[in-house]
């Protein structure tokens, strides 16, 4: 291998310029706290559901729109911080064309959904025209006209796109967990909060045993 080979694999395995090599305190804490309020809200809904009609239930139904608006307002701050800090690049090796593919779309699908599920949950509840207040702090304003025929709707979109969530989750952590345990690489890692310090301890260990 020549000189100049050297020097043109070097520039390949080089991170891009600016491009970060692991997420940052930021982007963790937004990934780790909203999929934990994620999953509150899905048992809070379903529990809800459940429920006779009553105002206990109203307050639960009350807590489910202020804090879907907040996962909103996060999901938008997640996306921005994303485009303006940048993230890392996606660890491909031993990837398949197909996986690669259908990774990238589990993603969009996240973040689309994370966006569109409290938007059409507003819409419903708009169209209910029952009152709605932020942790009854402050109103929330109605963003359509009452109609039930609108809120049916409105509500069935939003069932369905949880469920799209819930699947595109599990696929999420489905191809973190493979990365993990067959490919051995830090796609987990990288996102853990001490993620990068348990890898360099694996990795003296594996050393050590080798």
């Amino acid at each position: 291998m020549t000189y100049r080979d050297d020097k043109q694999d070097a520039r390949k395995s080089a991170p891009d310029a600016g491009v970060p090599e692991v997420y940052d305190p930021v982007a963790k804490t937004l990934h780790w706290g909203m999929a934990l309020a994620m999953g509150a809200m899905v048992c809070l809904g379903l529990y809800m559901q459940a429920q006779p009609v009553s105002m206990a239930t109203f307050h639960l139904f009350d807590f489910h729109k202020a804090l879907g608006l907040t996962l909103l307002v996060l999901a938008v701050l997640r996306l921005a911080w994303r485009r303006f800090h940048g993230a890392p690049p996606m660890l491909t090796e031993g990837t398949k064309p197909w996986e690669l593919a259908l990774a990238k779309l589990v993603h969009v699908l996240l973040y689309g959904l994370m966006i569109a599920i409290p938007i059409i949950g507003w819409l419903g509840a708009s169209a209910s025209g029952l009152p709605m207040t932020y942790f009854g702090l402050a109103p929330i304003p109605a963003i359509v006209g009452a109609s039930e025929s609108f809120q049916d709707l409105a509500f069935s979109l939003h069932r369905y796109a949880v469920w799209l969530l819930i699947l595109a989750v599990g696929l999420h952590v489905a191809g973190a967990l493979k990365r993990h345990l067959k490919v051995g690489d830090e796609t987990l890692y990288r996102m853990l909060p001490f993620g990068m310090a348990l890898s360099g301890r694996r990795n003296a260990v594996a050393e050590k045993k080798s």
